[in-house]
């Protein structure tokens, strides 16, 4: 008797790169006015970090003894085995550091005071609050418009990252891959 077991591999970064192509796609709608910026960089950051995985998993024998290390750790280790050396001034890693240095941010930020310019009455300086003038200058770099330029870069960083081990161009962007078993059951 034959029976049959559907299958499917699932890279570590799959379902983030999902959710990031969703928001990025978004940037173009008329939504966009009206969205939040701030997880497009969180899911940047997750994507980049998973799709690291994804790399170290299959091509070092000892990844799981290594995932745990920082985002920049990984990102040196894969380039000392693939035999080359990483340049932090330059894209795409550059990229990598803006993105993490903002998600480093609101991830293991510190209470911040921002204190606004004076005004003459209590009125005006209540219309400033809740404004992008009162946000921390680390986080007034979240615009849509650094969204918008992030895709290209994001995409660059990535094809990078896995052309450093022959992966496909578009490697990053495969979600997932399955199929069916077949089994001969007596």
């Amino acid at each position: 008797m034959k029976r049959y077991q559907p299958y499917c591999d699932f890279p570590a970064h799959g379902k983030n790169i999902a959710a990031l192509s969703k928001m990025l796609w978004m940037l173009n709608s008329n939504i966009a006015d009206h969205f939040e910026f701030t997880p497009i960089v969180v899911f940047e950051a997750f994507t980049i970090e998973s799709y690291l995985n994804t790399i170290g998993s299959e091509h070092v024998v000892i990844w799981d003894e290594l995932e745990r290390l920082p985002w920049k750790k990984k990102i040196s280790v894969l380039h000392k085995l693939a035999g080359r050396k990483e340049d932090w001034g330059k894209e795409p890693l550059q990229f990598a550091k803006e993105v993490f240095q903002i998600r480093d941010r609101l991830a293991h930020g510190k209470p911040e005071r921002i204190e606004g310019k004076m005004f003459s009455t209590r009125e005006e300086a209540e219309k400033v609050l809740g404004t992008m003038e009162m946000e921390p200058d680390w986080y007034k770099k979240i615009t849509k418009q650094w969204c918008i330029d992030s895709k290209d870069r994001f995409e660059n960083l990535m094809v990078y990252l896995g052309g450093l081990y022959n992966f496909k161009h578009i490697g990053h962007r495969m979600a997932a891959s399955g199929g069916v078993i077949e089994h001969d059951i007596d």
